[in-house]
């Protein structure tokens, strides 16, 4: 409750402080020390909480204008020793306060000399950065005069054809080194470089698709083979791989219909005899038109299963008998100890699967990737029910039910009896068979998606 108090007064004193007139308030104390660019902060955040507070309104209209003129001094300080960069900026800066005021319907003066002063310093400042902007572009310095055609098209956006000259100092090294990947024939390379262009620059929208249909390789799915006496598993395999890979966000990989690619790659096979698999699924997926064939086995699969086994076993049941105390005429509780029974279960599944994959190249017959995949996974559960509230219930051992015994044990112990009630809390359902080793199919799939995806024929 204190706390609660606490952090109530805390949010209230927050508030306060951060309350229209309270912002006001610091303002003024900042414009009182001449410090008139802080003192408008606090003004303008007074007057975003509350835009009819006239008092910050007239303030900031008066440490607004002491912010433009300081800013006027300076340009026609910086102006007068020519240096026309610091020049420009000062007035730019005093431009910009003058916008940022305007919005509170406030209105500084400039007056018109000092605009005529700025608009003549600043066609002779970009000129002067303009053309060493086009002679560093010459040199093929394009970094440096990205540098200051940016510069250019901050201060004046229109001027000449900076725009154009912007996006050769910064698209044209990009398009370069596309080029280049695409020449080398890494096409997967060149396709991401090309994405760091705009399509319309010089001939990249064009250039970029020559790249990923050069790059793209396109895969059938043969029907995975299943060395195991376990029917179905190479099946879901090859059902989640299939619908993991046609998901993939990978413009270089592309799966092919797996139907109508088993049944040519079946008639290819019946005429191949003889011949290594790895050249009959060449040949045959060089009929359907893909790059790579995607085979699989399921090598070996083994299970454990341990159902279920409940055993009784002996514990006491804690409960609270009131008595009283006739030598302090007192009431008080004492923990009474009863001998009672739960049902203690423990069951687990287990399954071990190997699977193998191969993508192999229709062009050359080449192994392009293999693995040879191996998961295990276990569920097991240990829990226990009773016909009483197993929060009373406390570990121990007694020998009859219905009569003491000296080896009868109560065990108090605090981690004793927290085990012993976290059983009861404990999960009950046991993961059959079927579905760990729905798991791992799934978890195959995964990896072999992972693997395509990370192929890389240009690394």
């Amino acid at each position: 409750m204190k706390k609660y108090i606490y952090y109530c007064l805390l949010s209230i004193l927050l508030i306060a402080c951060n309350s229209p007139k309270s912002l006001y308030k610091k303002g003024v104390k900042l414009q009182n020390q001449n410090l008139h660019e802080q003192a408008c902060k606090y003004f303008i955040k007074s007057l975003d909480k509350k835009p009819d507070l006239i008092e910050a309104n007239l303030a900031l209209k008066i440490s607004g204008q002491r912010v433009v003129n300081h800013y006027l001094d300076e340009f026609f300080k910086a102006k007068n020793f020519q240096k026309d960069k610091e020049a420009v900026y000062h007035y730019r800066s005093a431009i910009l306060i003058k916008k940022r005021v305007e919005r509170y319907k406030i209105s500084l003066e400039i007056p018109s000399h000092y605009t005529n002063d700025f608009n003549t310093l600043l066609d002779k400042y970009l000129e002067k950065i303009y053309s060493k902007g086009l002679n560093l572009l010459t040199e093929e310095k394009f970094n440096e005069a990205e540098i200051l055609f940016k510069e250019i098209s901050l201060l004046k956006p229109s001027y000449k054809d900076v725009n154009d000259l912007q996006n050769v100092a910064t698209f044209e090294p990009k398009y370069r080194s596309a080029v280049s990947f695409l020449e080398s024939e890494k096409f997967r390379s060149a396709f991401y470089e090309f994405n760091k262009i705009p399509k319309s620059y010089k001939d990249t929208e064009s250039l970029q698709k020559i790249a990923l249909e050069s790059g793209l390789l396109t895969i059938g799915l043969m029907k995975f083979e299943n060395a195991t006496n376990q029917k179905g598993g190479e099946a879901s395999v090859s059902a989640y791989l299939l619908d993991k890979i046609i998901k993939l966000q990978n413009p270089f990989i592309k799966l092919v219909d797996r139907t109508n690619t088993q049944t040519l790659i079946n008639e290819q096979i019946m005429g191949l005899s003889g011949q290594t698999l790895e050249n009959t699924a060449a040949n045959a997926g060089e009929l359907i038109g893909v790059k790579a064939i995607l085979t699989g086995k399921l090598i070996s699969y083994s299970k454990i299963k341990n159902p279920i086994n409940k055993e009784v076993k002996k514990a006491w049941f804690e409960r609270k008998v009131k008595k009283y105390n006739p030598d302090t005429e007192k009431h008080y509780f004492e923990s009474v100890y009863d001998k009672i029974t739960y049902d203690d279960f423990y069951g687990s599944n287990e399954v071990s699967i190997s699977f193998q994959y191969q993508v192999i190249s229709t062009e050359t017959g080449e192994i392009l990737l293999t693995n040879i995949l191996k998961l295990h996974k276990k569920d097991e559960v240990h829990f226990a029910n009773a016909d009483h509230n197993y929060r009373n219930i406390v570990p121990g051992n007694w020998k009859w039910q219905n009569r003491k015994h000296s080896s009868d044990k109560i065990n108090t112990s605090f981690l004793e009896k927290n085990s012993l009630k976290q059983l009861f809390r404990n999960n009950q359902n046991l993961k059959s068979v079927s579905q760990l080793s729905d798991e791992i199919y799934k978890s195959f799939a995964e990896k072999i998606t992972q693997e395509i995806n990370a192929y890389n024929p240009e690394k």
